[in-house]
């Protein structure tokens, strides 16, 4: 007789289900959507990422110039200009408020 009860079995069933959509939104999160600008009004100073990026005065026109400006002076900016410490704190909170509103849909 096995000590595992069928509810129990489906509740884990149910949460593996979760699971696996939530790996699937997070594979498919663009940028727009993780610094909506709900986001960037509750957390920074600008409406949009973009005027971030432009009151900076960061020239960013690939996700790969992007990535190249990211370091102590980016750091300093936000920590000037948002409610975070540097770039590392700021995308880890998009992606946990992202998390949050998807698993509310779930």
């Amino acid at each position: 007789m096995s000590d595992i009860n069928p509810s129990d079995l489906e509740h884990l069933a149910e949460n593996m289900e979760k699971a696996e959509k939530a790996e699937k939104a997070m594979s498919m999160v663009s940028f727009k959507d993780l610094f909506t600008p709900a986001f960037m009004t509750t957390y920074t100073d600008f409406a949009n990422f973009g005027e971030l990026l432009v009151v900076g005065k960061f020239n960013v026109n690939s996700f790969e110039e992007f990535l190249a400006l990211l370091g102590e002076s980016f750091d300093e900016f936000l920590k000037k200009t948002t409610k975070f410490q540097g770039w590392e704190e700021m995308q880890s909170t998009a992606v946990a408020d992202y998390m949050k509103k998807e698993n509310s849909k779930i």
